[in-house]
């Protein structure tokens, strides 16, 4: 098998996706297979580039914005995306079992000698210079010029590389996420004042499906540990009915160390319910374990280090919390009623 074939059977065949071998050898072909094409990236608010790699394979390059130790401050969503962040939270939801992040790795490119030879005009209509370096701004919704462009090292350019799953694998239309945000200071969403807001939710399609409604659940515990509070859509395969939801766009994660937005959680603590493998997972990870795992596989990343002490030490208090959240959860009804087994 080639690597992205290899690379396709760990996106979709649970049986093989902890087989650190495969997942090697799909890692070392995004960080270092030739770019032969590349172009401005899909829609969307953020800055990247479309990459097509040697095979035919498609993936997304997201750039450097900030250097490791920057402190995003501000609101809970604030910032643009962070490609370190996405290398990152790739790495913690495997490990907390989930699966449901595309595979990422940090890759440093030549913008002159591996982009500009092959890219697309829209995206060299993008290029400029800036005290010597490369720089580019690309097309999205914030992308509106050189003042709003990004610029490399020289002619280097640091940034994350996200594997593309092929079209058999399309994704669905992007359903917006029962607990998203207004993004506004003046105007609240339904959740964040409405008591029996879950109840709410659980009446409407498809969430009176109790699986889809835990799935929303193991995605809010991913967002919090990652400290990520920017999911407004989420996405699920398009020709599966019982797809799990695909957690995609995860630049907005690791952005302030000190700060644990419990809002993140909202979907775990008003509907009081989480799946029974993840709980478990989640408790054999407690106790500064976690953290000290995540550094171990962020230690073998190109880009090392990936993150900071305090994001290892945040991801270790923020578990604490979701487990106590759960107690208080399992103390105000019946345990069963809290963790559901994955059959049910």
């Amino acid at each position: 098998m080639t690597a992205w074939e290899l690379a396709e059977s760990f996106m979709t065949n649970r049986q093989i996706t902890d087989d650190s071998k495969t997942l090697g050898c799909v890692l070392k072909a995004l960080h270092t297979a030739k770019i032969t094409h590349a172009d401005t990236g899909f829609k969307g608010t953020q800055l990247k580039a479309t990459l097509k790699l040697d095979g035919e394979q498609l993936a997304v390059f997201k750039p450097k914005w900030y250097n490791r130790d920057y402190i995003m401050v501000g609101t809970p969503y604030a910032g643009k995306d962070r490609h370190n962040a996405e290398i990152a939270a790739f790495h913690l939801n495997r490990i907390i079992g989930l699966h449901r992040v595309p595979i990422v790795v940090g890759r440093v490119i030549d913008m002159e000698s591996e982009i500009r030879s092959v890219a697309h005009r829209n995206l060299l209509q993008t290029f400029y210079y800036k005290d010597g370096n490369t720089c580019f701004y690309g097309k999205c919704y914030y992308c509106k010029g050189p003042d709003t462009g990004v610029c490399g090292t020289g002619t280097d350019m640091e940034g994350s590389v996200t594997f593309w799953l092929p079209d058999s694998y399309r994704l669905s239309k992007p359903e917006p996420h029962p607990w998203r945000r207004t993004y506004r200071d003046n105007k609240p969403a339904p959740w964040e004042h409405e008591k029996n807001y879950c109840q709410r939710v659980r009446a409407t399609r498809p969430y009176e499906s109790r699986q889809r409604l835990l799935d929303l659940i193991d995605i809010a515990i991913f967002d919090f540990l990652a400290g990520n509070a920017d999911r407004h859509h989420y996405e699920t395969f398009e020709y599966s009915k019982d797809s799990a939801v695909i957690a995609l766009d995860n630049g907005k994660s690791f952005g302030n160390p000190y700060n644990d937005e419990m809002t993140i959680l909202a979907p775990l603590y008003q509907c009081c319910m989480v799946r029974k493998s993840i709980y478990i997972r989640l408790t054999e990870l407690s106790g500064d374990i976690i953290g000290q795992i995540l550094y171990n596989v962020l230690a073998d990343e190109p880009l090392r280090p990936v993150l900071t002490s305090h994001h290892y030490t945040a991801v270790d208090r923020r578990l604490a919390k979701v487990l106590q959240v759960i107690t208080e959860c399992q103390s105000a009804s019946n345990q069963a009623e809290v963790v559901i087994d994955d059959l049910e």
